[in-house]
């Protein structure tokens, strides 16, 4: 009998160790602005630049929940503009009216998620892009980027993917530069279907936020 117990502990602690060192997501960089140790965020609106609307509605929804529920308050773009934000504007003049919006309901950060196949499942379909740069804005961010992805791409084609996050302030201008934070995270997640597009968010979100609150950026509601 104690044989019988040690031999199924053994099992289970090697099949523990199996599953920890195949973890499904894990953080490749991070990078946050020196002097902005005492920088507090209160209202965050959440961008997700993915070449599918449906994906990204569902990403934006279920990160701003996860945040609420974790005492960051999130909205995400779409909710808050709806047909205003489906399209990149094209120019900085364009992004005042939404900017003095965001403002006027009192949106102090501005978080923008880039996700990218980075590898596929042949070894003829990876892709490599210079989308994880530093920008002076979110805008910048978002106009210079949101050629990303070509009409024939699909998460369906790739196993790992890239999610990059810049989280920016909406400061005034001139006075300090808007990008506080921007972490990276690898995550090993097909795309296949509803549920496992689900779950790569699921599996993301938790990352993402554990990363975050370990920065103290926002005041947190209780």
């Amino acid at each position: 009998m104690t044989k019988k117990i040690t031999l199924t502990y053994l099992f289970l602690s090697a099949l523990l160790f199996l599953v920890s060192s195949c973890s499904s997501t894990k953080e490749i960089s991070s990078w946050r602005k020196p002097e902005t140790q005492q920088k507090k965020f209160h209202k965050v609106l959440v961008i997700g630049m993915i070449n599918s609307l449906e994906v990204r509605t569902t990403f934006e929804s279920k990160l701003s929940t996860a945040l609420n529920k974790k005492g960051i308050q999130a909205t995400g773009s779409l909710a808050f503009f709806g047909d205003d934000l489906l399209e990149v504007p094209e120019n900085i003049e364009a992004w005042k009216p939404l900017i003095s919006e965001l403002k006027s309901d009192e949106f102090d950060a501005v978080l923008v998620t880039k996700v990218v196949g980075v590898e596929g499942k042949d070894s003829d379909s990876g892709i490599v892009r210079y989308y994880n740069e530093f920008f002076a804005s979110f805008e910048e961010d978002l106009m210079k980027n949101k050629n990303i992805y070509s009409e024939e791409e699909g998460f369906k084609d790739f196993q790992v993917h890239q999610v990059a996050s810049n989280l920016y302030c909406l400061c005034e201008r001139d006075l300090e530069e808007d990008l506080i934070w921007k972490i990276n995270i690898e995550l090993k997640q097909a795309f296949d279907s509803d549920y496992l597009i689900e779950e790569g968010i699921r599996l993301f979100s938790k990352k993402f936020i554990e990363e975050l609150k370990e920065e103290e950026l926002f005041v947190e509601n209780k």
